[in-house]
């Protein structure tokens, strides 16, 4: 059974793009969600001691400014039952308290594959965090995933 066409049309389908703001409590909340106890991340002047403009966030921080939900329900995936299956990122510069990012997501690929009870659909989406001069911080790419009936 091939890919219905609706998911094919939703690659290049892309979000808004939205500004924001990185925070002091964000990085340490986030920091200590993971276990990440080293203090560049959680003590400001430790962090410019290492040269950072202020704490600087986790390599996987960006996973928390990713907000696809909507994206995933045009598509016609359900967010609550698709699971995340890989993610990458690659870095321009250190993410740090005080920037403020345009987060964009886009849809960059669609396709499925059969499984013993359905078709698992995945769908490749690619994040962009750029500085306020439209310069790029980081790029991520995220792979979720839903069984279909």
């Amino acid at each position: 059974m091939a890919l219905p066409s609706k998911f094919k049309q939703m690659i290049g389908k892309a979000t808004r793009p939205r500004s924001l703001e990185i925070e002091k409590g964000q990085i340490r909340r986030f920091a200590t969600a993971i276990s990440e106890d080293s203090p560049v991340h959680h003590d400001e002047k430790a962090a410019r001691a290492a040269g950072f403009t202020s704490l600087v966030a986790t390599p996987t921080f960006p996973a928390a400014l990713i907000a696809t939900d909507s994206l995933l329900t045009e598509i016609g995936l359900d967010p609550q039952t698709t699971m995340h299956a890989e993610e990458e990122y690659e870095y321009f510069r250190p993410v740090c308290a005080g920037d403020v990012l345009t987060v964009t997501h886009r849809v960059a690929d669609v396709y499925d594959k059969q499984a013993p009870n359905g078709r698992l659909i995945f769908v490749v989406i690619e994040t962009r965090g750029n500085d306020k001069r439209g310069r790029p911080v980081f790029k991520g790419r995220r792979v979720l995933v839903e069984l279909k009936n």
